[in-house]
């Protein structure tokens, strides 16, 4: 009796575990050869592929305000820039300033051919959105509901057989 409790408490758990877990987010965001415009929270990073460029050297340069060379971003002060040449294909990871406001430029450089990333700083998210969560939290529940019916199912058939 025990051991079969036990067993579907842990199953129950690993379920609920697997269920509330966050999901992976994508690798990088593609770059079109049109450009694109994102949003990146405060202190926030995002990684980048312009796809536009297949071989060579792209120069990339962010430009914003409190952008630094040491991660294209660190302290806030007047709009300033900073630039990376990276080979094509390669990615480039832009973060912000945990104090970011307003719009960043992310352009590669290649020759003649230029293409740009809009970066809009967002106010970074301090709490969490139940109502997106809500099928999952349901779906949880049931799962949780049906693991304590067959328990006490089980209890009461281990009853009426002794």
């Amino acid at each position: 009796m025990k051991s079969l409790r036990t067993k579907i408490a842990a199953v129950v758990i690993a379920v609920v575990a697997l269920v509330a877990a966050p999901t992976a987010a994508m690798a990088y965001t593609p770059v079109p050869s049109g450009g694109t415009s994102t949003t990146i929270p405060q202190g926030g990073s995002a990684t980048f592929l312009f796809e536009e460029f297949t071989t060579g050297t792209v120069t990339y340069t962010l430009t914003g305000e409190g952008i630094t060379g040491a991660n294209i971003a660190a302290v806030k002060t007047a709009v300033t820039s900073a630039s990376v040449s990276k080979a094509a294909g390669e990615t480039v990871t832009v973060t912000l300033p945990t104090d970011a406001t307003g719009t960043y430029t992310l352009v590669g450089t290649q020759g003649a051919t230029s293409v740009s990333v809009t970066i809009t700083a967002a106010i970074a998210s301090t709490g969490f959105d139940a109502g997106s969560m809500l099928g999952v939290w349901i779906g949880g529940g049931v799962l949780l509901l049906g693991g304590v019916l067959v328990t006490v199912f089980a209890a009461r058939r281990e009853r009426q057989t002794v």
